[in-house]
């Protein structure tokens, strides 16, 4: 097992304060074959030189820079340099549990038919690591989704809602091929646009319950979950993605496809209303955006949703 690698892929950007904890979680690892690709993304608070250090003592460890991007091209720098069997996907502020590499492997080698193995996923705030959460929200509400299977029983949950956090997943790189890289114009939702597009292509889900192999996410003022007014913007570009997906999609029934257009649709409407509630009418510019991205009677009922809410909040 140990001669498969595993490419583990950190985007980072002004996270000098945070990312030493990130590399040590890898030096931890009980899985050694690994190689991290860590791409700055034009930092300017110290990260060169801390991980520089770490370089020069490890092989393993390899950083390069670049001039501000966003994260999509970060990790697309380090894919089209990656050399691993297996893709770990890790931000420069999270963590993983020592054993998830190892288990994850395991489980793929075990699995041939399985493309991509999910962990489940534990919160915490900064300083507060032994203090974890099933959810962003820090209340143990939900956890992370049990998905199993490929094409409608994968998609139908996709398409509700991203479903797991971006280093809950080892997948198999060849999938790279195929999937192609990130869509660079995406600032936030990336990574769930990435695994629909799994998802698509009929790859095979899997997730292991195993309490020893944990995707850890640290929830902080400059997480980028926390722009909510920019995720429901990216969301509307997102669903409109998702229609152009599924007409493309050559594994689905038409029966799947017409449960999923609706699904998306629905979704959609609740996705612009919010937007829409949330947008002052002076704003004659998103305004036009609304009209010109929707079709009408999408945008007559999201408008007369979006009137409710705002009649409320008043």
């Amino acid at each position: 097992m140990e001669n498969k690698k595993v490419s583990i892929i950190i985007p980072t950007y002004k996270y000098g304060h945070l990312i030493s904890e990130t590399l040590d979680c890898l030096l931890n690892q009980s899985y050694a074959h690994w190689e991290a690709l860590i791409v700055d993304d034009g930092s300017e608070d110290g990260t060169a030189a801390i991980v520089r250090a770490y370089a020069a003592a490890d092989q393993r460890f390899h950083y390069t820079e670049q001039k501000n991007q966003g994260v999509s091209a970060a990790r697309n720098a380090a894919l089209r340099q990656c050399s691993g069997e297996f893709i770990q996907f890790l931000d420069a502020d999270d963590l993983l549990s020592p054993e998830k590499l190892k288990n994850q492997v395991e489980y793929l080698e075990s699995h041939p038919e399985i493309d991509l193995v999910l962990s489940d996923t534990r919160y915490f705030e900064s300083g507060h690591f032994n203090h974890q959460f099933t959810d962003l929200s820090l209340k143990n509400e939900a956890q992370t989704a049990r998905i199993h299977g490929k094409g409608f029983p994968v998609l139908s949950p996709l398409i509700e809602r991203n479903q797991f956090v971006i280093q809950s997943p080892l997948f198999k790189r060849k999938m790279i091929e195929e999937i192609g890289l990130f869509h660079e114009q995406m600032s936030h939702l990336e990574d769930w646009d990435f695994w629909l597009r799994c998802a698509i292509k009929n790859y095979s889900f899997a997730f292991l319950d195993d309490q020893a192999a944990i995707g850890y996410v640290r929830v902080h003022a400059a997480s980028a979950s926390q722009k909510t007014d920019k995720l429901f913007e990216a969301e509307a570009v997102l669903r409109k993605n998702i229609t152009r997906y599924l007409q493309e999609s050559g594994d689905l029934t038409a029966a799947e496809k017409t449960l999923l257009f609706k699904k998306n649709k629905k979704l959609l409407v609740q996705t612009f209303k919010m937007l829409m509630a949330k947008t002052p009418f002076v704003n004659f510019k998103k305004w036009r955006y609304f009209f010109r991205e929707l079709d009408f009677p999408v945008f007559y009922t999201s408008f007369i949703k979006a009137l409710n809410i705002k009649r409320k909040s008043y």
